[in-house]
């Protein structure tokens, strides 16, 4: 394993360099591995990067200089291939990178196996299975690498179903309460100005004032101000709830890894001899008549960023879609066509992919300031764990059925879709932070909902779901809504 630098910025921006060193250090000085020139806020000796060969690790630490990770200050940390760095306060950027020689096998498979045992004996099986996917991505063979990309998910799929059957109640609670803080709010606003003009009233029966009722005309104008903002919600919220969802699609796609034999590519196969794909779900809405829809890249375009599939196109093989579609509450499943799918130019996780479809409402994009946002209640739409959510909502007849019937996943779409069994999973939550190229918000999401669109008060959406933070529902993640708004006028 070696560490690749792609330079985006600093004297040596645009080249992709493989270190053979072990260790690194990052400065002006004359002996630094990576020199800067002088005032790019880089220290003589800024920062050191270390392999440590027997943990197979990439240790990076801040010496003289600050150091920053995917735009957090760190002084300590452990890289993950794809990790941005920024070299000095706004100074040079460098994405790190991973590289795996030909035939390195940094950790043996024995090995991987006994910590996972080791993981799952203290912190149980869930924590154990991510341990030995990031020891197979980052140490095994292409082969094992494949296997790992197509089985991982069958794997994983009973404990998912499982869960998301109990996931999908706590969110039907939270659908509940949506609609019941709408109306609570409300009511406690009437409730509030009704006392306070009748204490008043009674307390100054016969002894009121010109100045007075000016003051009272003036208190009650700045209440009704307020019960007319809530009102206003009150009536975008329940939009949002009743018309914008069926502008909410479950993306499915399933693509398959090719590799080359002779003049030309064939799928990679497994040990029945069939072609190995891989299924996976996401969420996208409805802007334009045209049949634009937004969602992330990475449900667009499911290898990118992808480390699994990384190793796999560095051996030379390349990934394809079998299919893709998009289905929207009240239709069935759409074909979308790969080659039409535009990417964002921005650097963020958004992707237009094109759809024909009728009678779906076209969602609105907020086009003022989000940073006036911030603190304000968000609502999220979207298909979080995939089919495990939809089945876990269905009548328990309806789902017998539909398994009966349905022989493979395009097949139990088609008959969800027949039953009326596909629409979003609507959770809320608060916009903490607003930042140029990402919203932080706790609306509990997981994967599946990737691509979804995120409200504001006033039922336009704002955001586009891209990333959650696993184990912890306090902060998921949102590309702002004006990159999609650009890439459809025609922006990007």
């Amino acid at each position: 394993m070696r560490a690749q630098l792609l330079h985006l910025s600093g004297p040596q921006r645009g080249q992709t360099i493989t270190y053979q060193k072990d260790r690194l250090v990052f400065g002006t000085a004359r002996g630094a591995d990576v020199r800067y020139r002088d005032g790019q806020n880089v220290k003589p000796r800024h920062a050191e990067l270390t392999f440590v060969q027997e943990e197979c690790l990439f240790h990076l630490k801040a010496i003289e200089g600050e150091v920053f990770v995917n735009r957090q200050q760190v002084y300590e940390v452990i890289l993950e291939h794809g990790d941005l760095l920024e070299i000095g306060r706004d100074g040079p950027k460098i994405r790190f990178r991973i590289h795996y020689e030909e035939g390195a096998v940094c950790k043996p498979v024995r090995l991987m196996l006994s910590d996972a045992k080791e993981v799952r004996g203290a912190s149980g099986f869930f924590a154990s299975t991510r341990a030995l996917q990031r020891d197979l991505v980052a140490h095994s063979s292409w082969q094992v690498k494949v296997l790992l990309i197509f089985l991982v998910p069958l794997i994983v799929f009973l404990a998912a179903y499982l869960g998301g059957a109990m996931t999908t109640r706590r969110v039907a609670r939270q659908e509940a309460q949506i609609r019941e803080g709408i109306a609570q709010a409300y009511r406690q606003e009437v409730t509030r100005i009704g006392e306070q003009f009748e204490q008043f009233r009674t307390e100054n029966a016969g002894r009121v004032s010109r100045e007075e009722i000016d003051r009272l005309r003036e208190e009650f104008d700045r209440r009704t101000d307020v019960l007319d903002v809530y009102a206003e919600r009150g009536v975008a919220m329940r939009h949002v709830l009743e018309v914008s969802s069926r502008g909410v699609c479950l993306i499915h796609g399933e693509f398959t890894m090719k590799m080359r034999q002779g003049e030309e590519f064939v799928p990679v196969t497994g040990p029945d001899g069939e072609p190995l794909s891989l299924e996976y779900f996401g969420s996208g809405f409805l802007v334009s008549a045209g049949g634009d829809v937004v969602t992330n890249r990475h449900v667009a375009e499911p290898w990118w960023r992808n480390d699994m599939v990384a190793s796999l196109v560095n051996e030379g093989m390349v990934p394809g879609f079998v299919h893709l579609t998009a289905t929207f509450p009240g239709h069935e499943p759409i074909d979308v066509d790969p080659g039409a799918i535009r990417i964002s130019e921005e650097e963020v996780d958004i992707a237009l992919i094109k759809v024909k479809v009728g009678d779906v409402p076209v969602l609105p994009m907020f086009e003022g300031d989000l940073a006036l946002l911030r603190g304000e209640r968000v609502i999220l739409l979207g298909y979080p764990t995939g089919l495990n959510a939809l089945l876990a909502r269905a009548e328990p007849a309806v789902v017998a059925e539909i398994l009966a019937v349905a022989k493979d996943t395009k097949q139990l779409l088609l008959e969800l879709a027949h039953h009326g069994a596909i629409s979003p999973i609507i959770t809320q939550g608060a916009l903490n932070e607003v930042m140029p190229k990402r919203l932080v918000y706790d609306a509990v999401t997981t994967s599946g909902g990737s691509g979804g669109p995120v409200f504001g008060p006033d039922g336009t959406v704002i955001g586009v779901n891209f990333a959650i933070t696993r184990d912890f529902h306090g902060s998921n993640f949102g590309v702002p809504i004006q990159f999609a708004r650009q890439m459809v006028s025609g922006g990007s």
